[in-house]
């Protein structure tokens, strides 16, 4: 028998919660043009390309961040950026390779965040600038 994806998430918690909150998270999907397309099967990174995709969502003491740029660059040398969507969300393509990752949302500056791409894998990194002084990476 196959194992469960260990990214798996729990549907009998979602299940769980009342119709009102159900409705709620339809809404938010709804209205996120990249969680609909996720929960769709749409967009997203082919296994088999050549690139990576790094994602993620940026906040400030737990409050989405629009319009927050993302530096990313290799060894010093600015070569990427991204910016925040409406919902703090933020998504590039780039070569798999190591990468150093500074986040701005206009009035503070985080530390190098430390990222390591690879081919054909969607990485996340979810910044808050006050919640947990840093970046949590998951791949």
């Amino acid at each position: 028998m196959a194992s469960a994806p260990e990214n798996k998430i729990d549907l009998k918690a979602i299940k769980a919660l009342s119709k009102e909150k159900r409705q709620a998270l339809a809404f938010d999907i709804r209205k996120d043009q990249e969680l609909w397309n996720a929960v769709n099967g749409m967009g997203g990174l082919s296994e088999q390309s050549e690139n990576s995709l790094l994602q993620g969502t940026i906040t400030n003491n737990n409050e989405l961040v629009v319009g927050a740029k993302i530096a990313i660059s290799i060894k010093g040398s600015k070569k990427e950026e991204a910016t925040s969507n409406q919902m703090g969300y933020f998504s590039i393509e780039l070569k798999a390779e190591d990468y150093e990752v500074v986040v701005s949302d206009g009035k503070e500056v985080s530390d190098a965040i430390s990222v390591k791409t690879k081919k054909g894998v969607t990485s996340t990194l979810d910044h808050d600038f006050k919640s947990d002084g840093g970046g949590n990476i998951f791949n």
